[in-house]
Parts: C-alpha cells; structure tokens; sequence
C-alpha cells in the first residue's frame, strides 16, 4: 500500500538525502571532535608537566643553595681542625673501615662536626673514608628509618656519585639515600701527595616536596588519566587521586609497559633523576566521541522528522489536495456533472496545467452534449 503511495514515493527522496546528510555530518563532527579532544587533552598534559617541571626547577634550585652554603661551613670547620688524613681501621657498626682524620682528631664514630653543622645549617651531613673501593659513612647523623644513625653504610657503588667522585669531580644534584629523596652535595677529600680521595664531605637536604605532592595529587587528564612521578629506580613517589586510575601498581604497570591502549608521555626531570609521566586511555577519547556522536545523531534525527513534517504538509498542501481535487473533478465529470468548479485553474504550475486541460475537456463534453440535445 505505502511503496504505492505517492506521498511516500515523494518523501523516500527526501529522506534518504537527509539522512545521507546527518550520517556525513555525524562523522565529521566525530572526527573534529576527536581531533578536538586530543588537542585539549596534549594541552591539559603540557600544562600540567610544565608546571610541575617549574615548581621541581625552583625547588631544586632554592634547595641547592643551601646545599652550597652548609658545604662551605663543614669544609670551614674541617679546616679548622686541621690537614685531612687517613686514621687506623676502625669498627663503624660492625663493618672494617679506615678512619677519617682532620689534624689529629680522628672522626670515626664522632659526630660533633657534622652535628654542629647541621644544628646552624638544617639538613645532613656525613664524612665518608675510603675503605679498599668503598666510601663508609664514619660520621653521619642521616638516619636509618629505626632512627639509627646510618653508621657503616657505604656509598652507593652503582649511584651518580661515585662516579664523579673516583673522577675527582663534586657531585651536586638530587640522589636517593636509604629510600628517600635528598638535595646534595659531596666534595673529595684529599690528603697531601694522594691523588686519590682518602673521603668525601657530604651534605643535603630531604626533599620537602609537599606542595608538588599536592599539585600531583589533584592532576589528572581526561576522566581515567593521570599524573605520576617517578625517581630515578622507578619507585612511584607522587600520584594523581582524583581520577579514576589510583591505583600505584596499575600506574607503574602503565608507566612501564606503555600499553597500545593507552597514550603515555614521559619527561625527564632535569637534575632530579625523576622522571614525570601523565597518561589517559584511549577509551577516554572513545567515549567523547560516542558521547558527541550519539547527541548529533538524535538531533540530527529530529532535524530529519521535522523536515520529513514539514516536507509532507508541503505535498499535501501544493499537491496531493490538488490532485484529489482534480481527482474529484473527473469523477464527476465521468458521472454527468459538468458544471463542477475547477479552483486549481489559477495554479501557475503543472497541477494548473492540468486543471485547465480538464476543465477545457469538461466544457468540450458539455458543448457536446448540448449539440446532441438540439437534434
């Protein structure tokens, strides 16, 4: 009944252009969305990192400073003491070590040095002795995390230091010390007519990193991303936890494997070791996406009902009632009826040209038939 219908055949046309239009608009918008959204979230990431990577800079700095000026004072009060020198093995918590001695007052297992300048200065301060390849902190008062000073504990042979060190160079920057992040500096020790260093001046400064833990910690990009900070042996030390994604091990896990779903930046940190990663799924563009495509499809989908509305009164109006009209004419016409009116005559278009064609027939039939009545 309706692949008959004239209305139908009219506004099948109609309909299959508008939808055609919708679908075409639909993905474009989709695709500018998707651009869109990416763009906006390398800004959000860029944003974020560069601000993170000013606040470390500024940090690193300010802390260095007094890194710098501590160093001054316990070489100051070394000198003071005298010419540096090796002492006789010693026991610095049960490991064999070489005193450490500044004149003729040996500092192994001593701590008023180092105490008194941290006591004007804040922070750590150690005095290393060489010991066959090993640096062993003689005098330190950086503690263990049962608050033990970290007597006989030796530098780390694998670490940044050591090899600056055995070069004959300083070493200032940021290294982990027994877990924890520090701001430092080391200096050989020298005794006369050695070229090699008989110890290492230390001292730093934990880092106070609160307020980038607060920054951190309210990051995020897109719905599921996040912002993390990593130091330098890959331990997460700062997180965001305000998305999704919280999780520590899923975050390393990601940072890490940088999974195919997933975009994932990483920064280095100058002069920290750390290295800064913000990540967001994929899923997070995909769902932007839907979300758009789905709110253009419906009112796309409106659009198409109003106009297929307004399509149908329209042939309706100019030309389905005409041709009922016309239709109505003829049948009266078929029936005897010559003197039915034909308003569609003022009609400028085909449905005119037709109404004037029956109504020329109506009074060709009339004429006829009122010749055959004379006879």
């Amino acid at each position: 009944m309706f692949q008959h219908s004239l209305r139908v055949r009219l506004l099948l046309p109609v309909l299959a252009l508008v939808l055609l239009a919708v679908i075409a608009t639909a993905a474009t918008l989709a695709w500018i969305e998707a651009a869109r959204v990416r763009t906006e979230a390398a800004a959000s990431i860029d944003n974020q990192t560069s601000g993170l990577q000013s606040l470390l800079g500024v940090t690193r700095s300010i802390m260095l400073d007094r890194v710098h000026n501590s160093m001054h004072l316990l070489r100051q009060e070394s000198d003071q003491l005298g010419t540096p020198g090796q002492g006789q093995p010693i026991k610095a918590n049960n490991r064999d070590a070489n005193d450490l001695l500044f004149g003729d007052k040996p500092q192994g297992n001593q701590f008023q040095l180092v105490d008194d300048v941290t006591a004007t200065m804040g922070g750590t301060a150690t005095l290393f002795s060489r010991t066959g390849d090993d640096f062993v902190r003689v005098s330190t008062n950086v503690r263990k995390d049962n608050g033990d000073r970290a007597i006989g504990t030796v530098l780390d042979p694998n670490g940044p230091v050591i090899v600056q060190i055995r070069q004959g160079h300083s070493f200032y920057g940021v290294v982990d010390i027994l877990g924890t992040p520090y701001v430092t500096g080391y200096e050989p020790i020298y005794t006369l007519g050695d070229t090699k260093p008989i110890g290492i001046w230390y001292v730093g400064y934990k880092t106070d990193l609160a307020a980038l833990d607060d920054v951190i910690s309210k990051s995020r990009v897109l719905d599921s991303g996040f912002v993390a900070l990593f130091d330098s042996k890959g331990k997460l030390r700062f997180q965001s936890k305000t998305g999704s994604t919280v999780d520590p091990a899923v975050m390393t896990q990601i940072a890490q494997q940088q999974p195919a779903d997933w975009t994932v930046e990483k920064q280095d940190v100058s002069g920290w070791g750390f290295t800064l990663v913000a990540a967001y799924p994929n899923s997070d563009i995909n769902h932007v996406i839907a979300r758009q495509t789905l709110w253009i499809g419906l009112a796309g989908l409106l659009i198409c009902l109003l106009l297929l509305g307004l399509q149908s009164a329209l042939i309706w109006r100019r030309v389905l009632q005409p041709i009922r009209r016309l239709t109505d004419v003829a049948d009266a016409l078929s029936m005897g009826k010559l003197n039915t009116p034909i308003e569609e005559v003022k009609l400028k278009d085909e449905i005119g040209s037709l109404a004037k064609a029956i109504a020329r027939l109506s009074n060709s039939v009339r004429l006829a038939m009122e010749r055959l009545a004379k006879r």
